[in-house]
C-alpha cells in the first residue's frame, strides 16, 4: 500500500501474500478460527493505538474500512 495525498494506493497481489503468510502463521499458533479472529482483533486495536501515538487521526473508521473494502473489491475484479 501506498498513500500520497491522503489516497491509497492498493497492490493486491502483496496484500495476497502478506495475507497467505498470516493466514499460514495463525492456522500453525492458534487453536481455532474463533481464536484467530481474537488475534486478528487485538492486532488491529494495537495498530490503531501506535497509529494514535505517532499522531495519525482517523476521523471517520467505518467510511474508512468500506472505502478499503470497496477498493480491494475493484482491484481484485480487475485481476480476474
Amino acid at each position: 500500500m501506498d498513500s500520497k495525498d491522503n489516497r491509497l494506493g492498493l497492490n493486491v497481489e502483496r496484500l495476497q501474500k502478506i495475507g497467505r503468510k498470516v493466514s499460514r502463521l495463525l492456522r500453525k499458533e492458534c487453536k481455532d478460527p474463533i481464536e484467530a479472529m481474537y488475534v486478528l482483533k487485538a492486532i488491529l486495536y494495537l495498530l490503531r493505538c501506535e497509529l494514535s501515538e505517532a499522531g495519525v487521526v482517523l476521523g471517520n473508521e467505518a467510511q474508512l474500512d468500506a472505502e478499503l473494502t470497496s477498493m480491494i473489491d475493484k482491484a481484485m475484479k480487475k485481476s480476474e
